[in-house]
């Protein structure tokens, strides 16, 4: 490996920020735009499907698990900026964009709704839960896309906390807080949840060892 391409890396994984950036508005906009065009395609399915089972009728509604719920939003861009190397953050970035497209390709080819009528709380509370539904149909819900991101937002941070006993076992239980709001919310059953977790565990599980290695890392020919 040259110079260049030593220097090259190292400047990359001095500020991986640029390219985080770049990588949180991209698939932000994938989000956004493939969450949107899914929904609607899966509205008109004719057919839809539900995993909706008798113990789904146990789970209580909880307004107020909407706001741990809604906050994945903003964990989610951060995360982007949790790397300390590029090689770490396009793995992340990789597996981020794996669950949303089979997310979406789920949602056209196999869309399943929601069969509960979902009360509508006062408020602000009631007021976030009107927002969200406007954003999206009730057919999006066979894998939850919620959990899967959840499990690869939780993943990545958990570097950083090995070291703070304390603000790591307070991360293990926010985060089981917002996966339970993902049903008490009434925005999924339980089936889609089980899902959401296996697509997470399937992307962590992708080799994506050689991603971030750059032409600078390369080893020169042999003579």
């Amino acid at each position: 490996m040259d110079s260049s391409g030593k220097g090259s890396a190292a400047q990359a994984d001095a500020e991986p920020w640029r390219e985080a950036l770049a990588w949180m508005l991209s698939l932000s906009l994938l989000f956004m735009l493939g969450y949107s065009a899914s929904n609607r395609m899966a509205a008109a399915s004719a057919h839809p499907a539900s995993w909706h089972g008798p113990w789904d009728a146990a789970v209580p509604f909880w307004a107020w698990t909407i706001w741990p719920y809604l906050a994945l939003n903003l964990m989610f861009p951060c995360t982007f900026f949790a790397f300390d190397t590029v090689r770490g953050l396009r793995a992340f970035a990789a597996r981020i964009a794996a669950v949303q497209l089979a997310c979406f390709a789920s949602f056209v080819l196999a869309p399943t709704f929601n069969v509960r009528t979902l009360p509508q709380p006062d408020g602000v509370t009631g007021m976030l839960f009107s927002q969200l539904r406007a954003f999206e149909q009730p057919v999006n819900m066979f894998p939850s896309l919620h959990a899967a991101v959840l499990l690869l937002v939780w993943r990545a941070w958990l570097p950083h906390l090995r070291a703070h006993p304390a603000a790591r076992l307070a991360w293990h239980g926010w985060c089981l807080l917002i996966l339970i709001s993902t049903v008490t919310t009434w925005q999924h059953d339980l089936a889609d949840i089980a899902a959401g977790l296996a697509l997470g565990g399937v992307a962590l599980a992708l080799p994506l060892g050689r991603l971030g290695k750059g032409a600078g890392n390369k080893k020169p020919a042999q003579p």
